[in-house]
């Protein structure tokens, strides 16, 4: 009976070992996920401060009570107590561990946003057509480098296919810009030039090079991944997103959705106010023909698209000066990217503007790609989202029932509006987990900010206001209210001094851009908001939704070259032109006309009795015109042609194109004449045309008085 005792004791010994260690490694597992858990959540800096800092007490005391406990149930060896302990600490640690993984990847997606690291790549790039289009030939000849020691593709990577290639110092010359490097290049002053690995996606904006993808080889290329380099204008922004902001919105048309590996601008630039305390944004989406100076190329005048090439500091130092505000945050997202952001939130609600059809995300107009939109209120796809951001042209090839609409540069902007309008609106109704997922994954990969963890969560804030508001609102366009804009100006042909050519340019009205400015500053409460006392409603008049600056055209602004050697605009003008009213563009002279970008003379068509004037643009009477008798003559009036008979007599039928199958009938007792509209036979001299058409054999016989009559247009 002892024995049997001393065995039942023994193997009692044995389970509570086995019950120690368990319970020993699984409380060793509980306190490691308690404290992963409060480091995590200490990674949200700025989400309800009190509330985290209260959680993450209460996880510590968790701890420090699980230890107290821990040793207590070893101590008395209580199994049942032991086991419901071990219980209690399995399921409380799953559900900590779930927490800390959620909080984790979340935060791990938005440090993504902000790139530290990026893929830099610098290429040795030559004319095909050049005599320098080999290695072993570019070797020898001149080589453009950037000068700046500090420019990560122009110089410092360039170094190392120096190096490799054995290219000789001597061969080097240095430019102060990448623009100027390469319009020598492609005038024959270099051989072969060192410039950014996107090359394609970054110069191919500029008219000038638009196929250069195709017109130069790539002799050599280094690539490196490396901290992203930043200067003063792209460095974080000390500023919080709870006061007012602003952001430039920077939109990049690249092959691939890693926006780390894509420098390239497309032409979305838009500027955005955001006033977190009134829940106010301001909208405004600059045209990217405006000509301003570039910052980047000494002030060069410019399309606003080209500082692209200059890189994400020159485009924001670029808008900055031009508008008079500072940029606190800049995003730049990837186009290929919208399209997932788009699908990921199951679509967007927009109100199309206009039917109208455009290639996909892939740039292709293949039958199975195109985008077909239909103009109304509907939810689009990332895709059709993609369209209605790019569309800015006519497709012909897609027939007349998706070419209506006004569209242009201005609208494009507008449809840009309309689709982040729908992005904010929807984000909101996010409810799952795994859709947050989803979004967060597709931004992540395709955009970069310099926006920090912290300034990024500060968002919740601003969020939690929205939904606050949304519970008392049922319409959710009116939760964030924003103000649409509209820049007003003129176009024409200018100087472009930074392609070294005449381009289309836009020059904008100073007042629609004051208009459009100040109402920024006023949603940054840089300046007080002026109110209008003035009021009147009509109820037979449909409310229209303001866009600032759109009624506002005055005041276009004037810009002289500094590159010219004169101070006489007219001097830019091209053959056969003139400056225009504005006194900035170029316009072809009175008599021509611009076809393929040059002014030619008119084609001018006078009439049968009429001659070109002395100015060689109007058409006058000729000398003989008033004694000259039209008969039997198809004579061309007002846009169309008549016929004239025998007798001198107008007949009334007009036709479009020349006097149709006109038949005549002569006699010199009773001449009379048939019109055969419909393809008929025509009589000759010795016939007449009866009634049904047919020709008569008599040569005495007239058309009888059921003659075929003619339908006029």
């Amino acid at each position: 009976m002892k024995k049997y005792n001393d065995e039942e004791e023994n193997i009692k010994k044995k389970n509570n070992k086995f019950l120690n260690l368990f319970s020993g490694v699984l409380t060793g597992m509980f306190l490691c996920v308690n404290a992963y858990l409060i480091y995590n959540i200490s990674k949200l800096s700025g989400i309800e401060d009190l509330i985290r800092y209260i959680i993450m007490a209460v996880l510590i005391i968790i701890c420090i009570i699980v230890i107290i406990k821990y040793i207590k149930f070893k101590k008395k060896d209580k199994i049942s107590k032991y086991i419901i302990f071990i219980l209690v600490l399995a399921i409380i640690g799953t559900g900590e561990f779930y927490v800390s993984s959620i909080i984790n990847k979340s935060v791990n997606f938005i440090d993504k946003l902000n790139k530290d690291e990026v893929t830099y790549k610098s290429s040795w790039i030559a004319l095909k057509s050049g005599e320098y289009n080999t290695l072993s030939k570019a070797r020898n000849g001149k080589i453009g480098i950037i000068s700046n020691k500090n420019e990560t593709e122009g110089y410092v990577l360039a170094q190392k296919i120096i190096k490799k290639d054995s290219i000789k110092k001597d061969n080097l010359v240095e430019y102060d810009d990448y623009i100027s490097m390469l319009n020598d290049l492609y005038d024959g002053e270099v051989g072969s030039i060192f410039v950014s690995g996107n090359y394609a996606d970054q110069y191919s904006s500029l008219d000038k090079y638009e196929k250069i993808k195709e017109e130069v080889v790539e002799l050599d290329s280094y690539s490196k991944r490396m901290k992203k380099q930043v200067d003063k204008t792209t460095e974080v922004s000390t500023k919080k997103v709870t006061e007012p902001f602003t952001m430039l919105l920077l939109g990049v048309d690249s092959p691939t959705e890693d926006i780390s590996k894509a420098s390239g601008l497309g032409d979305s630039i838009m500027l955005v106010t955001f006033n977190p305390k009134t829940l106010t944004a301001t909208m405004f989406s600059i045209p990217r023909d405006t000509f301003v100076p570039i910052t980047c190329y000494r002030n060069a005048k410019s399309k606003i698209t080209h500082a692209a090439a200059g890189g994400d500091s020159c485009m924001i130092s670029t808008v900055e000066n031009f508008t008079g505000i500072d940029v606190d945050y800049y995003a730049k997202i990837n186009f290929k990217g919208l399209v997932k952001i788009v699908d990921a939130l199951g679509g967007i609600e927009v109100d199309v503007p206009y039917s109208f059809c455009e290639q996909n995300s892939n740039r292709s107009f293949a039958a199975g790609d195109i985008q077909y939109v239909n103009a109304g209120h509907q939810t689009l796809n990332g895709e059709q989202a993609l369209a209605l951001s790019r569309n800015r042209k006519e497709v012909p090839q897609c027939g007349k029932q998706w070419n209506k609409g006004t569209r242009n540069d201005f609208v494009r902007g507008q449809n840009q509006q309309l689709v982040i309008k729908g992005i904010i609106n929807k984000m909101k109704n996010i409810k799952s987990i795994n859709q947050l997922y989803e979004v967060l994954d597709a931004i992540s990969i395709s955009l970069d900010t310099n926006l920090t963890r912290e300034q990024i969560l500060g968002f919740y804030n601003v969020l939690k206001k929205v939904l606050l508001n949304s519970n008392s609102l049922s319409d959710s366009n009116d939760i964030i209210k924003i103000q649409k804009t509209y820049l007003n100006g003129s176009g024409g042909l200018i100087h472009d001094n930074v392609a070294g050519m005449k381009l289309y340019e836009f020059v904008p009205s100073t007042q629609s851009l004051n208009a459009i400015t100040k109402a920024m500053k006023v949603n940054l409460e840089l300046v007080k908001e002026e109110y209008d006392t003035s009021f009147s409603f009509s109820i037979d008049k449909k409310y229209e939704e303001k866009i600032i600056g759109s009624d506002l055209h005055g005041g276009v602004q004037s810009y002289t070259d500094s590159d010219t050697t004169t101070s006489d605009s007219s001097s830019k003008c091209g053959t056969n032109e003139e400056l225009g009213a504005d006194k900035v563009s170029c316009v072809c002279k009175n008599g021509y006309e611009r076809k393929n970008g040059d002014c030619v003379k008119k084609e001018v068509k006078c009439e049968v009795d009429e001659e070109l004037g002395a100015d060689g643009v109007t058409c006058v009477k000729k000398n003989n015109s008033d004694t000259t008798k039209k008969v039997n003559m198809c004579i061309l009036e007002g846009g169309y042609y008549y016929w004239y008979d025998s007798n001198g007599d107008k007949n009334p039928t007009k036709y479009k194109v020349g006097c149709k199958d006109e038949a005549t009938s002569t006699n010199d007792n009773n001449s009379s004449t048939g019109e055969n509209t419909s393809g008929g036979s025509t009589s000759s001299d010795n016939e007449s045309t009866g009634s049904d058409g047919n020709k008569s054999d008599s040569s005495n016989e007239n058309t009888g008085t059921e003659e075929t009559k003619t339908d006029t247009e």
